[in-house]
């Protein structure tokens, strides 16, 4: 029975600049290598595109090769992923993908958000088979799900399979709201395999210290001092 397999990919944050033009980004080749964590099969029903999966949901492992041109990405010889994709299947040999912002990917500001969300509060809760598939299938909820609010079991993009890793999966998805955003996303592309999610640290927000504002507060009441005294 054939079974679509998809990816999330995690790397590093660079200095270089990247504009995001269409057809002219940077790419990187790929090369799948297996389950990261095993993973769970199942599954899935769109009834808002009439469509039903049977499908494999967990991170799986790429090795990474001949990355070309400038890119945010710093990549390293390794990446786990999960798919974002249900009707294209994974090209397991090498291929190469482009990198694209995930706003001009999706042309959605919200889900943009809500998958960066789900990312910075739960990927580091993925460590086995079932955390594995209960990622993978929160984010295709995200992805597909066209109702107000998600769930597994309701609304139009559901599932009654994959025990234990869908709870999980609504844990997660019930508290989004509650998550913060520390990652910017991107997307790889490619014209015969699934799109891939890419994720950078976002550069920490500077804030002074009590120590430094106390000595800036003096500062000022010194200046001050000075112009009354140059006055009189």
């Amino acid at each position: 029975m054939n079974k679509t397999t998809g990816f999330l990919v995690t790397a590093a944050l660079s200095g270089a600049l990247f504009t995001g033009g269409a057809l002219a980004g940077p790419t990187i080749d790929l090369d799948y290598t297996g389950a990261t964590h095993g993973y769970k099969s199942g599954t899935l029903s769109n009834t808002a595109t009439s469509k039903n999966y049977n499908v494999y949901a967990g991170m799986f492992a790429f090795n990474t090769s001949n990355p070309v041109g400038a890119s945010p990405i710093t990549w390293s010889s390794k990446l786990d992923a999960f798919c974002i994709e249900l009707d294209t299947y994974l090209d397991k040999t090498n291929t190469t993908y482009e990198l694209k912002t995930a706003t001009s990917h999706f042309g959605n500001a919200g889900l943009v958000s809500s998958i960066t969300k789900l990312y910075t509060g739960y990927e580091s809760s993925v460590s086995n088979a079932k955390t594995s598939a209960a990622f993978q299938l929160a984010l295709w909820e995200l992805i597909n799900e066209t109702d107000s609010s998600y769930g597994m079991t309701t609304g139009t993009f559901t599932s009654s399979k994959y025990s234990g890793a869908r709870g999980i999966a609504d844990g997660w998805l019930s508290g989004l709201s509650s998550q913060s955003e520390g990652f910017d996303m991107y997307v790889l592309t490619s014209a015969k395999s699934q799109d891939l999610l890419v994720f950078t640290p976002r550069p920490p927000v500077s804030v002074p210290e009590p120590a430094s504002l106390a000595l800036l507060g003096l500062g000022l009441v010194a200046l001050g001092l000075r112009r009354r005294s140059a006055r009189s």
